[in-house]
Formats: structure tokens, sequence, C-alpha cells
């Protein structure tokens, strides 16, 4: 759970946003601005803007989607060519 590997982050994540939604008494809102603030604590998130992250793991968590940790989007860059999902 404390790896570098994608699915030790894919958990840390899952686990910052359960704490982020319980410490807000389910205020998504605020929750994630907490998530944001546990983002940019980890050290493994370094390269990774933590508000897009952020907000990205909020809509994953919502609609069941696969979190893509490999998105350039994600660190602040344009998009991948060719990329059909413009929606966030």
């Amino acid at each position: 759970m404390f790896g570098f590997s994608e699915r030790d982050m894919i958990r840390a994540l899952g686990t910052m946003a359960n704490t982020a939604v319980e410490r807000n008494f389910g205020n998504r809102v605020a929750a994630r601005e907490t998530l944001r603030q546990f983002i940019q604590t980890d050290k493994r998130f370094d390269y990774y803007d933590a508000d897009t992250l952020a907000r990205r793991v909020e809509e994953c968590r919502s609609c069941g989607a696969k979190l893509d940790l490999t998105d350039p989007r994600l660190m602040g860059r344009p998009a991948r060519p060719l990329t059909r999902d413009e929606s966030w």
C-alpha cells in the first residue's frame, strides 16, 4: 500500500478519498478539498496536478470508472492525440 506501483497508488487514493468523505461527514465538496490536501502532502503524487487528480478520483468513484494514472492530463499536460474522452 505504500509502494510506488500503480496498484498501490490507486489503493492509497481510494483510502484517502474514503477518509476525506468521513472527515467531512459526507460533504463531497469539502471532501474534494481535503483529498487535494492529502494528495499534495504525499510524495508519490508530486508529478500530478492535485486539483485535477482529486477531481478525477471523485469522478471515477461516482461512476465506477477505472483511474488511469498514466493520463497526461492528470499531470497538467495536454491530452494524448486522438483521445475521445474530452468530458473532463
